[in-house]
């Protein structure tokens, strides 16, 4: 689905190129804090302390990938706006004024 035809302002994200695709998907961090808190919750009703301790550092890995995936989705996403912005318009020099003096 293309958002050019329709001169929906983000449009710049349709344009996909084969640097901006690949990377890392938010999903997967979220996926394993969800596996550390279903861990976390078997520990503890199983009285394992040890199995317990370890979810919970694999809950909090998880949200730190979430956040660091998120960062650079959000920075990829910048990145490509901004050179599709780059092209200069033909306003570029004239200086924006207030004509209701």
């Amino acid at each position: 689905m293309s958002n050019e035809a329709g001169g929906v302002q983000g449009g710049g994200l349709s344009r996909v190129t084969s640097e901006n695709d690949a990377g890392p998907d938010p999903v997967i961090g979220a996926g394993i804090a969800l596996l550390g808190i279903f861990l976390m919750g078997v520990g503890g009703a199983a009285g394992a302390h040890y199995l317990f301790n370890f979810a919970t550092l694999v809950a909090v890995l998880g949200a730190v990938l979430f956040v660091l995936f998120v960062a650079l989705t959000a920075l990829k996403q910048r990145r490509a706006l901004g050179a599709a912005g780059r092209a200069p318009s033909p306003d570029s020099g004239v200086e924006q004024r207030d004509t209701r003096d």
